[in-house]
């Protein structure tokens, strides 16, 4: 191989092989023989013969004709925020006709051995993390970045958030190794025959976390001031779901205004699901005999914020708009409006946010909501939208098409409300919400704690550096901290079985199976996650342990973001270390089943600690030698608020 075939940087090499495979090496983690593939509408293989037309020290640059177009691929070297130097691989296209769809992967590799994976989801949860070995073969997706681990070197494969071409991190992985790992980018109906695609960084080094805060700042968007608390507010779904009413709103809205601390620290009451008359048309159905504008008013009175969950481009099938309003909707294959929404049992149309009309829609109803008082909005299910196969306007990117949706949301109600983004896209960026869902949807069930943690620990980069991230709702109602008899009544699930179906256990599902120390877990995780806080439990029936969590987890100081220190390193993270004020926050996890003594040594993140107190009880908590041990029961925690003498 000639050196001419090589671009080195002080921290890696590409090589080129050959015309089709090429290798990128670091040391202690190398990509060898990795190639590029394009497929065409869904199942057509198309060759990509590469030819070298650059090469020099700094610069490998490939091209390749075919039936439809030409492509170029370049590699240059590159150097991070905090100087790590890597490498962009930068693509083009000059298309010979619009596509239909089109797969294009500049970069896959097979065969890399590994110690664990970590790949982000395009929007809330769907957050993979693998610690190798893994019990069985596995695929998982994920988009914009991935962490490759090796020992104790990690690799990063980024893109750029907004990216202009939606982008796919598509993993295939053997019990011992990652057997493939592609960079998709996908493109469907959109009607551009030159393209740029962004570039592919690659890095590495033995700091991941630092990695991903570079990659966070380089991403920041539109700067937001962050230095105000967010608001703690109390939401009506996780409890109430369908079943809320407006007398339920009301009860446990007087409940926290009584309440010596509930009512200094809890500012927002949000109605979720179930106050409209269908999705898509969104007037107050009969549960709300008064109205949306006298709930605001009577919420006002007692000192609260009003807030509204919104499914703003959902459609049921009765709704009006879906009987008379064909131009308004997303579309089929076949030009036809379809319907590409399903959730819980549901069904529905899609709006089109690049139809004018639309915007104008969306504009007016937020408009109408925020006039009446509502200074919250709870913005749902906007990731179903791409679910449609057309839009009208084939000239806009899939990328664009979040923050085409909240555009004119934020437009209608600029300084009167706060916007949350729940299933939002993350490539819509910041500019038009303040804060977004991160984790997935959570009840006070130990499945839904273990599988949540993994996408607020993931993205705590992105907390008050590009939003608030909301880590879904903090709740207190378990076994042991609630009195009472429905506990247990809801069968959300009842709403998968079919008349054909045999008896299905999961179809049962209760949304509570936990004690006091499992709840304890999920509000530490909220507390650690620094952003938004919620409460979602029947605040009149929690007995005098539960609501004890609530105070303590609503009048806790934010602080900074927590970071998951053995993210990297364990299957769920349990060691966290967060910064609060002067103090420091300590939550070490239990996620097993049998009694586990853990450590945290202060010194090795050089503070002199001698004194800890336990946050939910006040016990003091011993503290030998600068360093923390405790016997954690099967599923339990210790979260520890540390007073440092000083820092090293």
């Amino acid at each position: 191989m000639s050196e001419s075939q090589k671009i080195i940087n002080g921290d890696g090499v590409v090589v080129l092989e050959n015309e089709s495979r090429f290798s990128i090496l670091f040391p202690g983690m190398n990509l060898q023989n990795c190639f590029s593939e394009l497929i065409w509408n869904q199942t057509e293989r198309v060759p990509l013969n590469w030819e070298l037309k650059e090469c020099s020290a700094h610069k490998i640059c490939l091209a390749c004709d075919n039936s439809l177009g030409f492509w170029k691929m370049c590699f240059e070297p590159a150097i991070n925020a905090s100087g790590i130097r890597g490498f962009s691989l930068k693509a083009s296209a000059k298309l010979t006709r619009p596509c239909r769809e089109f797969q294009f992967v500049p970069l896959a590799v097979r065969d890399v051995e590994l110690s664990h994976l970590l790949l982000q989801g395009i929007a809330m949860g769907q957050t993979t993390s693998l610690k190798f070995p893994i019990p069985k073969k596995r695929t998982a997706g994920g988009s914009y970045i991935a962490m490759l681990r090796r020992k104790k070197t990690h690799l990063q494969l980024s893109v750029p958030l907004q990216e202009k071409v939606p982008v796919e991190f598509l993993a295939e992985c053997d019990e011992n190794r990652l057997a493939l790992l592609k960079v998709v980018f996908h493109s469907i109906y959109w009607d551009q025959t030159e393209i740029d695609f962004d570039a592919i960084q690659i890095f590495a080094d033995r700091d991941p976390f630092q990695m991903m805060v570079d990659w966070a700042d380089e991403n920041k968007g539109v700067p937001k001031d962050f230095s105000e608390p967010f608001e703690p507010g109390w939401n009506s779904w996780d409890y109430y779901r369908w079943t809320i009413t407006e007398d339920e709103v009301l009860k446990n809205a007087e409940f926290i205004a009584k309440d010596p601390v509930l009512s200094k620290y809890v500012k927002r009451i949000i109605v979720d699901d179930g106050w409209q008359y269908c999705y898509g048309e969104w007037t107050a159905n009969p549960l709300f005999p008064n109205g949306m504008a006298y709930l605001a008013k009577e919420l006002k009175k007692m000192g609260f914020k009003p807030g509204l969950w919104i499914a703003p481009t959902i459609v049921e099938p009765h709704c009006r708009i879906a009987q008379t309003e064909r131009d308004m909707l997303a579309l089929s294959e076949g030009d036809q409006p379809c319907l590409s929404y399903e959730c819980m049992g549901r069904h529905g149309f899609l709006l089109d946010p690049t139809v004018p009309k639309v915007q104008k829609h969306l504009y007016d109803l937020f408009d109408h909501y925020a006039s009446i008082g509502y200074e919250y909005f709870k913005l749902d299910f906007m990731g179903q939208t791409f679910n449609a196969r057309k839009f009208h306007d084939r000239s806009v990117s899939r990328s664009e098409i979040a923050e085409l949706i909240v555009k004119p949301i934020e437009e209608a109600v600029r300084g009167r409300a706060k916007i949350l983004g729940c299933n939002y896209r993350f490539n819509g960026g910041n500019r038009y919400v303040d804060a977004v869902r991160v984790g997935n949807d959570i009840h006070s069930k130990w499945d839904n704690i273990r599988s949540n943690v993994l996408s607020t620990a993931g993205r705590f980069f992105s907390n008050k550096r590009w939003w608030i991230n909301d880590p879904d709702f903090a709740l207190c109602r378990s076994f042991g901290t609630a009195n009472d008899p429905d506990l247990t009544t809801l069968r959300c699930n009842w709403i998968s079985v079919k008349a054909e179906d045999s008896y299905k256990p999961f179809s049962d599902m209760q949304l509570v199976d936990i004690h006091k120390p499992q709840a304890e877990i999920l509000l530490s995780i909220v507390l650690m996650s620094a952003g938004a806080v919620n409460l979602s439990d029947n605040m009149l029936r929690l007995n005098d342990a539960g609501v004890d969590l609530a105070r303590r987890v609503v009048s806790a100081e934010s602080g900074e973001t927590g970071v998951p220190l053995d993210l990297f390193e364990s299957e769920l993270p349990g060691n966290w270390l967060q910064k609060v004020g002067n103090q420091y926050r300590v939550l070490l996890i239990n996620w097993t089943d049998e009694v586990q003594e853990k450590s945290f040594d202060f010194l090795e993140h050089n503070i002199c600690a001698v004194r800890a107190i336990n946050f939910w009880n006040d016990d003091s908590v011993a503290i030998d030698h600068h360093c923390l041990r405790v016997e954690l029961q099967p599923r339990s925690c210790l979260l520890a608020v540390v007073s440092p003498q000083k820092n090293i």
